[in-house]
């Protein structure tokens, strides 16, 4: 079996921090040093979640519990550069690429016991030969922020109105009926 094509690819994107709901756009490069048959190339986002699991094994002389990480990919979307295709010696070309981010997806987050990872690649395939794949570049996203109009308080400035007490002769607010000062009942006027 003949190695991998003598083929380049690399992966820009216009930003590494995206929200929920967002896209990623950006460019692949591919050049080759030589002519092959090529299936497909595409750029691909995962979104991969590793928690942290214990179990426990009995044995004779007593309990053990075992850590281990259970990994899934739990979101994967992909944009095809091309199809099935004759790669000529010094090709050289630069395509565009647009991914979408679901937005009920998960966020980017890391814990001790739970992890959620945002990876972004492209990868040339190519007919009865390995695959010639970028690194993995890894896309920060959040939950987007809901933006609130602010909230407008209105301040009321009332008057109040001082009487005094027909009993006690203290100043008590007009609109009251009993006198804070005697308790006394506010006389009809």
């Amino acid at each position: 079996m003949k190695g991998p094509p003598k083929a380049r690819i690399e992966l820009t994107a216009q930003k590494s921090q995206c929200n929920l709901g967002e896209q990623i756009k950006g460019t692949v490069r591919i050049r080759s040093d030589e002519e092959f048959e090529a299936t497909q190339a595409v750029v691909w986002l995962t979104c991969n979640e590793s928690i942290k699991r214990r179990q426990n094994f009995g044995i004779q002389f007593g309990p053990i519990q075992s850590e281990y990480l259970e990994n899934a990919i739990i979101y994967q979307t992909s944009f095809v550069l091309f199809g099935a295709v004759h790669v000529p010696k010094g090709y050289d070309a630069t395509l565009p690429y647009t991914l979408n981010i679901s937005t009920a997806a998960k966020e980017t987050s890391y814990s001790i016991d739970h992890n959620v990872k945002w990876l972004l690649y492209a990868v040339l395939l190519s007919k009865d030969r390995p695959n010639v794949q970028t690194i993995f570049y890894e896309i920060q996203v959040a939950r987007p922020q809901i933006s609130q109009s602010p909230t407008i308080m209105k301040e009321v400035t009332r008057e109040v109105v001082l009487i005094p007490c027909a009993y006690c002769g203290g100043l008590m607010p007009q609109s009251s009926i009993f006198c804070p000062n005697c308790g006394a009942r506010r006389k009809a006027s």
